[in-house]
């Protein structure tokens, strides 16, 4: 974007690389405290402070007159993002009915999937704006959408789970009273709640170092490597790369790379949708399974027609087919379809079920980890 290197200056490929992956490095330090921080002031102000500091790190860069300064914005705006999304899958499991809790836990992946499809065509349409602006629009929007997030949470109650967990039984009974139909279910649910917190050791407090003993380390081990090989299918080097990848695919004007881009996003929108309606009657492993099987046969089959089909040029690798660019275009989409309805969602519910309440945020705070590394490496 020329507006952009008239205000900040031409980023050399370092400098991208570098202002890339410091949001990542960020977000998994967050997301590795984001169990204790989440246990210390609970669910809700986990998220609502994690609201607020990616609002400070979008202020920060749409205001940001340096290079230096929007990596210090984009730091700030990882240990938000890292925290808010750690915290709130652990919510949304805690809070849902067991009978909707596939569902509810799907409903972050499709916001996230909203923001992703927003954020190019917000860039797309600000890119033709006079001066500065056209560049700080997207984190004017980003900083907005935080805003709704930090106000949101706070008419938003606790975790029924959490109060019961620190011993606020009244408190919880109280939510879930708001969140349940019928007093029988919420006492059902509140003993259930209660008989949880007494198998896992009468209450004890939660560590780090308990989460790697003899009983609970398998689960430990599968939460963590379903939510390491959920990056390396390849999905966010799709995203992140799209308009590069369409322009050597054929695509060869920046707007027909960027609109194609934006198409990206509406597949994942339209391919989550499905998976947050059925999700709980398809059960857990069946989606892992083909979705990856599927999402394999698109990456073999685009690696095999570049192969085949292209020539280095210029530091890039162009089709020489016309067909064998069509046919990249389309696999990709089938690809990104493919992981929306499968890995994106079913891979987040299955490794945050699997662990035991007690010890959930911990867990999910390193299985956040571990996806937030994966993604930098």
């Amino acid at each position: 974007m020329t507006q952009f290197h008239a205000s900040i200056g031409h980023l050399s490929s370092t400098q991208q690389g570098i202002y890339v992956a410091s949001i990542l490095l960020s977000a998994s330090v967050s997301s590795l405290v984001s169990g204790v921080v989440s246990d210390r002031i609970s669910r809700k102000y986990g998220i609502l402070s994690g609201g607020a500091l990616t609002m400070l790190g979008a202020v920060v860069s749409a205001a940001s007159p340096t290079f230096a300064s929007l990596i210090i914005a984009r730091l700030i705006t990882g240990v938000g993002a890292g925290q808010a999304i750690a915290v709130a899958t652990v919510y949304l499991v805690e809070v849902a009915p067991v009978e909707i809790r596939g569902v509810a836990a799907c409903l972050l992946q499709l916001y996230v999937t909203v923001g992703i499809t927003a954020g190019y065509f917000v860039a797309f349409g600000s890119r033709n704006l006079a001066g500065s602006i056209a560049w700080r629009v997207p984190f004017v929007v980003q900083g907005a959408a935080a805003l709704v997030l930090t106000v949101g949470m706070i008419t938003l109650p606790f975790s029924p789970r959490w109060l019961v967990q620190n011993g606020r039984i009244e408190e919880a009974r109280t939510v879930l009273r708001r969140l349940r139909d019928g007093e029988e279910k919420v006492e059902s649910e509140l003993r259930e709640i209660e008989e949880s917190r007494a198998k896992s050791q009468r209450g004890a407090s939660a560590g780090f170092g308990e989460i790697l003993n003899r009983r609970y380390f398998k689960r430990t081990a599968v939460g963590v490597l379903i939510m390491a090989l959920q990056q390396m299918t390849g999905i966010d080097a799709v995203l992140y790369f799209a308009p590069i990848l369409f322009r050597q695919a054929g695509l060869t004007t920046a707007r027909a790379s960027f609109l194609a881009s934006g198409v990206t996003g509406l597949v994942l929108i339209a391919c989550t949708i499905p998976a947050q309606i059925w999700v709980d009657s398809w059960g857990r492993k069946r989606p892992l399974i083909i979705g990856g099987s599927a999402m394999a046969v698109c990456l073999l089959v685009i690696g095999a027609l570049y192969a085949r089909y292209g020539t280095k040029t210029e530091g890039a690798v162009l089709m020489e087919s016309h067909k064998a660019q069509w046919a990249v275009i389309v696999l990709i989409y089938l690809f990104t379809a493919n992981f929306s309805w499968s890995w994106a969602v079913v891979g987040k519910i299955y490794a945050c079920e699997i662990i035991p309440t007690r010890l959930r945020a911990r867990v999910c705070a390193v299985e956040q980890l571990a996806n937030w590394l994966m993604n930098f490496t």
